[in-house]
């Protein structure tokens, strides 16, 4: 009996590793820094965020949050104004998000459209 889930676990082993690896050899995206007419790499901004990072880490920072984590908040960003929009249970809640927002780097304003419930 032993004998024979051997072999299973050890096709189950493989399948998993087989998909694991799958996922490994995906191209990496990569995005290229704008040049000017010569060539020559244009820094952004000192402080410049891109809207994208900006919604990311937003998001990112409520669900670390452990009093907001079962919410579901949604972030928008455009040009570092952040809208945060969704349902929460409390007023503190509310306040707590836009404070996290307020806080994350490259942001430059906060629209709390939050309904408490």
């Amino acid at each position: 009996m032993q004998a024979g889930k051997y072999p299973l676990s050890m096709l189950a082993t493989l399948v998993i590793g087989g998909l694991l690896l799958t996922g490994c050899e995906r191209e990496r995206q990569s995005i290229e820094a704008p040049t000017d007419e010569a060539g020559l790499t244009i820094a952004p901004e000192k402080g410049m965020y891109d809207d994208l990072n900006i919604t990311t880490a937003v998001s990112t920072a409520l669900r670390s949050e452990q009093r907001l984590n079962n919410l579901n908040i949604q972030v928008e960003t455009d040009k570092g104004d952040v809208r945060l929009h969704g349902e929460v249970a409390t007023e503190e809640q509310r306040q707590l998000a836009e404070s996290i927002a307020r806080g994350t780097p490259g942001v430059h304003a906060v629209n709390n459209d939050l309904e408490v419930k």
